[in-house]
């Protein structure tokens, strides 16, 4: 492996400077790189970074310049941006940036997506509320610069590497979509794509990698690389597609998601910087380092290995915001391939421990409909009103538990 030096010094402090014909930000300080950039992202003045907000805009400046004091170099259609249509006539700016001389089609891909929530979806209980996501998806942008500034300093790349931050995720994976029909390389060449996606919460947990089965050598190039970094890691069979690895998938090229693990704050107002392992954030970015550093070396692609688009689609929950408006409180195991939806945790006072679930335990039928896997799950509760009784099934330990619960208002 290669021993990458981190470099924090030399970046620049944002100032506040207030620009007549730009948006505004105050850059809010922190120990390092790192996290400076998942404060200043989830900070108030970027206001959740909603599709169609200023603070998405601000966001956008913020990481353009980030991209700037890495030492990328532009390679966009207009610098680095690469413009394109969002929803309700917005439009929305993916950011590329490459290190490292293209001698041919040959490349690596690392990819965050640096759009959030805004103020909370219409329909949902927290909405008009801000949401920072300060994991999701502030740290998988901090990740993402951070393997930009060390790879910088490597003296010589084998193939270019390409970053590019996305627009418009959640509103359905809208710039990795985008991109993969317009790639500034073509990807029949890709070696391989690497997604951050809500990193920011290792702690003592373990780091999974959905998509690790997408090309036949990529399990064991991950757990060769974690020899010397010691995570628990955790490669799950099914991929829910739910983030810009999907968009790759779909196009034959080996992708992966780096995650960090579910939690009660996901989509929630309560996803501040101040929940983020910044320690846990340092050895994921020294781990995706290492990662592109290797599928840059190589002289050929992986050798893809198809799911079949029809299953990736299949399996990828609702995205654009689910509009859901109940809330069980079950924390689902996203490491879990098989059927219903296996239960990582509970959120105290929910219904779901007032029913008596646990972590390990099968969530196989609610509502009096089969729960197939997350997917279906979500598309049950999108159909309840708050206040609503349900029933609800579930296994533990090969006996069926049935219980009654009224699922509440999403808060």
């Amino acid at each position: 492996m290669n021993n990458v030096r981190i470099r924090f010094a030399g970046l620049l402090m944002l100032a506040g400077v207030i620009l007549a014909s730009g948006p505004v930000w105050a850059d809010v300080g922190g120990d390092n790189a790192l996290q400076r950039d998942v404060q200043t992202l989830s900070s108030e003045s970027f206001e959740g970074r909603g599709v169609g907000t200023a603070g998405l805009e601000r966001a956008l400046d913020y990481v353009e310049k980030r991209f700037q004091e890495a030492g990328l170099r532009p390679f966009g259609v207009d610098g680095y941006r690469q413009s394109f249509a969002g929803p309700d006539g917005t439009t929305l700016v993916n950011l590329i940036g490459v290190l490292g001389e293209s001698d041919g089609d040959q490349h690596v891909i690392v990819g965050a997506h640096y759009d959030h929530l805004g103020l909370g979806e219409p329909g949902d209980a927290n909405h008009g509320k801000l949401h920072p996501g300060a994991d999701d998806n502030a740290s998988g942008v901090a990740v993402l610069l951070e393997c930009a500034r060390r790879l910088a300093e490597e003296s010589e790349l084998t193939h270019p590497i390409v970053f590019i931050a996305f627009s418009g995720e959640e509103k359905g994976l809208l710039g990795s979509a985008h991109y993969v029909e317009h790639p500034v390389i073509p990807l029949g060449g890709c070696a391989g794509m690497v997604n951050l996606d809500t990193v920011g919460r290792l702690f003592d947990g373990p780091l999974t990698v959905f998509g690790a089965n997408t090309a036949r050598e990529l399990s064991h190039v991950l757990r060769g690389i974690n020899y010397g970094f010691g995570f628990e890691l955790e490669l799950p069979e099914k991929d829910l597609g739910a983030s810009d690895q999907a968009s790759f998938v779909r196009r034959g090229v080996p992708a992966v998601q780096v995650f960090t693990g579910p939690h009660a704050d996901y989509h929630r107002p309560g996803d501040t910087a101040d929940k983020i392992d910044y320690e846990g954030l340092e050895r994921v970015a020294g781990f995706t380092t290492e990662l592109a550093i290797y599928l840059a070396d190589r002289d050929e692609p992986m050798d893809f290995v198809p799911p079949g688009a029809d299953k990736v689609a299949a399996s990828a929950p609702p995205s654009g915001g689910s509009g859901r408006r109940v809330s069980f409180g079950s924390i689902p195991d996203f490491n879990y391939a098989g059927e219903g939806v296996r239960v990582s945790g509970v959120i105290p006072g929910s219904p779901a421990e007032k029913a008596g679930l646990k972590e390990g335990d099968l969530l196989v039928e609610f509502a009096g409909v089969a729960v197939d896997d997350l997917r279906s799950f979500s598309g049950i509760l999108k159909g309840l009103t708050p206040g609503e009784e349900v029933g609800v099934v579930f296994m533990r330990d090969g006996e069926r538990h049935t219980a009654t619960v009224k699922v509440v208002e999403r808060k």
